[in-house]
């Protein structure tokens, strides 16, 4: 299940943020680069009051960068004539990205510079947090970040509003703080997981239970993440003994805050029912799943789990 993965990935994500030294609407710091590999290089106090600037960050070794260069492309033919200019910048040095740009050629159709020094890099990404690429930073005329974020989630329509003059940055400096609260919870949940996770396999039950307790408050609202911790601990290879009475509560918690209309949380309160020895209901909750579930892949998976647990002698 997607969800089941949830925890593992949004906590890797967030153990490196931190708050966010700068906020929407400063100035945008002056691009320290070592060279331009392509078009001519960009002068932020230069283009004040004319030019709209899309400062992103990539590297060749990034899938995701790879697959954002042509929409990229795409952006700066379409908004070209309206003063917008778009500069990609990597940490690699020149003899990586070079050949790089050269053999991606139109698709990759707007300045790229190098900044092997990370000076940029720190001035922009390590400013605001920003630990994973590729990541864009929107400079109006007004020489102001407005706008940060993932070049496929949003910066059409930020780069629309803002050379239309209509882009609201107190709704996006609300936004970019709301984000910085949610990283914080995130981080809050890493650390409490990972001692959870070191406590259980100690042996230490008395200290893993009292984390168990303030890990499943803090999520208490958070039906995905109280899911995935449930399932993390059902399931984890790595977890030598575990908790499956806590489990089963993590997974109540889950269904309740959904309502009980969500599959897959379902699915996994059926594996913490049939783990605990409570097979009849576990038959009953994974039928349950199985008729919410739409995807016919899915569906197959949790109707072979619910043969499992019907095929099981009661407890």
């Amino acid at each position: 299940m997607s969800t089941k993965h949830l925890l593992a990935v949004a906590l890797a994500l967030a153990g490196g943020f931190s708050a966010f030294a700068a906020k929407l609407g400063d100035p945008a710091p002056a691009l320290t680069l070592a060279k331009t590999i392509k078009g001519e290089s960009v002068d932020l106090a230069a283009g004040k009051g004319k030019q709209t600037y899309v400062v992103e960050f990539w590297a060749t070794w990034c899938g995701p960068c790879k697959t954002s260069i042509p929409h990229l492309t795409d952006l700066q033919k379409k908004f070209k004539g309206q003063g917008v200019t778009f500069i990609g910048i990597s940490d690699e040095t020149e003899d990586k990205v070079k050949p790089f740009v050269d053999k991606m050629g139109e698709k990759m159709d707007y300045v790229v510079a190098v900044d092997d020094t990370r000076k940029t890099f720190k001035a922009y990404m390590e400013a605001y947090s920003q630990n994973g690429i590729p990541t864009s930073f929107v400079v109006n005329k007004e020489g102001q970040i407005v706008w940060v974020g993932h070049p496929m989630g949003g910066l059409d329509e930020a780069i629309t509003q803002v050379v239309a003059g209509k882009f609201d940055v107190a709704a996006a400096q609300k936004e970019f703080a709301e984000r910085e609260v949610s990283q914080k919870r995130m981080m809050e949940l890493n650390t409490l997981f990972g001692a959870y996770l070191q406590q259980s396999d100690k042996g230490e039950k008395e200290k893993a239970a009292e984390t168990g307790a303030k890990l499943l408050e803090i999520a208490s609202k958070d039906q995905m993440i109280l899911n995935a911790i449930a399932w993390n601990v059902l399931t984890n290879p790595r977890l030598k003994n575990r908790d499956l009475a806590f489990a089963l509560k993590a997974s109540e918690a889950a269904v309740a805050v959904s309502g009980g209309k969500d599959g897959a949380i379902l699915d996994t309160y059926a594996r913490a029912l049939f783990d605990n020895g409570k097979v009849t209901e576990a038959v009953a909750t994974q039928k349950k799943a199985v008729g919410l579930v739409t995807d016919k892949t899915q569906k197959a998976e949790l109707e072979k789990t619910l043969q499992k647990y019907e095929t099981a002698p009661a407890k």
